[in-house]
């Protein structure tokens, strides 16, 4: 019997289960903290631990389709407006660099947000101290895979890692070049990775008008907007990034006051007293584990981007790319021999049509990946690719045999993974992630076979 399962006793020597799991007190701090800065915590929620999905959060109330399930004060959000009201976070830029280096070749607002996440760290910022005593030590996304792991990553899942990979290089020299002298070695390149991920996997959405109204009223005025390639939409969001995924369940979120209402009480110099709040459709009953939804996204994606997969996911779908069918005609003894034409793959690719080719549970394979199949394997004569490309999607039983080799193909591919990953013995937490996914992947290509 886990702790989880505590009974009580009952006159009669009844027992009585627990409704609740067992709260984790890791972060009484944190709790601590934003009731300081306003938080009421009307839906009673807490902190616990769950065997799949890692700290969670629960109520010890019901809570109703509609309810709002935390309002945040937005004191404790960390985005633009916390990064221009600090002081000694501006001043650590060489403003004429700001304005040389990075005029014409702009800044991701995600990247800003990092550095300073790694400044807080680096400065021991008492003020956000509970919030960083909450964040992952190790995160789980393949582009912190070891190098023995990230050999056995599938060819889209590596090129994806690959490319962010020099993004985030390319950030974190661009910040370092607009440091000032003192500042420039203080942040190495591997925790700005780190914070780099810790933002885009536990942000939420900030409406930027909010922001630059806010940002308008500060007597120093904006340093950073003129230099951002997007907008500052993102915010860390403390304890609400406690909530886990879940793909049913739709969320939306508001802010308690209109920017017009923002506006007004800044021009009236009243506090805003704003609030950030999340509202669920689904109902949830006291104890039970409250999921949110982080959008609609295939595993690949939630993998890339938040370092975890979901079982049986309603919105999966497997991507192949060129590479891996070259790599399957390669393969395959009836294919190894054939001799495709150039002008096939040119046409393929000015078309974009060697791109968005997946396996999808209701249609089985995407429209672009039957025309390439129907392209590449079926049709003899070249003058009628047009026809094929932008007409419906081409009937499948010509390209049957073809597919379910391809998908026989990606599911040895899959098991040569997973035995990769098992001879190596200890994975890292990313390589973790990582197997849980390729295991999924080899179950939706099973069921995709399965009903070809």
């Amino acid at each position: 019997m886990t702790d989880d399962d505590v009974h009580s006793a009952r006159p009669g020597g009844k027992k009585k289960h627990n409704k609740y799991p067992r709260e984790c007190i890791d972060h009484v701090d944190l709790f601590r903290w934003l009731k300081g800065l306003g938080w009421a915590n009307e839906t009673a929620l807490r902190i616990a631990r769950y065997e799949h999905s890692g700290k969670g959060l629960f109520s010890r109330k019901p809570i109703d389709a509609g309810d709002c399930l935390i309002s945040l004060p937005f004191e404790a959000m960390i985005g633009l407006n916390a990064l221009e009201r600090d002081a000694e976070f501006r001043a650590m830029f060489d403003e004429l660099a700001l304005q040389e280096h990075l005029s014409d070749e702009k800044l991701p607002f995600q990247a800003l947000l990092a550095l300073y996440l790694c400044t807080q760290e680096h400065r021991r910022e008492p003020k956000y101290a509970a919030y960083f005593q909450s964040l992952p030590a190790c995160l789980t996304n393949p582009y912190f895979c070891t190098k023995r792991e990230l050999s056995l990553l599938p060819y889209f899942v590596l090129l994806q890692t690959a490319e962010r990979n020099k993004q985030i290089k390319s950030c974190y020299n661009k910040l370092c070049s607009v440091l000032k002298p003192e500042w420039k070695n203080n942040f190495k390149l591997e925790r700005f990775e780190w914070a780099y991920f810790a933002v885009n996997s536990r942000s939420v959405y900030l409406d930027p008008d909010v922001t630059k109204i806010i940002n308008s009223f500060l007597p120093d005025g904006s340093l950073f907007e003129d230099i951002l390639a997007d907008e500052p939409s993102m915010a860390l969001a403390p304890f609400l990034d406690f909530f886990n995924h879940q793909s049913t369940g739709k969320m939306a979120s508001d802010l308690s006051l209109s920017v017009v209402q923002i506006r007004d009480r800044l021009l009236k110099e009243q506090p805003l007293d704003l609030f950030y709040n999340l509202h669920t459709d689904k109902p949830f009953s006291a104890g039970e584990q409250i999921f949110i939804s982080y959008g609609t996204h295939n595993n690949t994606k939630l993998l890339l981007e938040y370092g975890f997969s979901v079982a049986s996911n309603p919105d999966d779908f497997v991507e192949v790319t060129i590479t891996e069918i070259n790599e399957f005609i390669k393969h395959d003894p009836e294919l190894r021999c054939l001799r495709l034409p150039r002008a096939k793959y040119r046409f393929l690719a000015d078309h974009q049509l060697d791109e968005q080719l997946f396996f999808v549970a209701d249609d089985l394979i995407s429209h672009n990946l039957a025309v390439c199949l129907t392209v590449l394997f079926v049709e003899q004569n070249i003058h009628r690719m047009k026809t094929i490309a932008f007409a419906a999607t081409p009937p499948l039983e010509p390209i049957r045999s073809i597919t379910l080799r391809l998908l026989e193909f990606l599911l040895l591919d899959v098991s040569r993974s997973l035995a990769g990953l098992d001879a190596l013995g200890e994975l890292s937490s990313a390589g973790h992630a990582y197997r849980e996914y390729r295991r999924e992947c080899g179950v939706f290509l099973n069921k995709i076979k399965d009903d070809f």
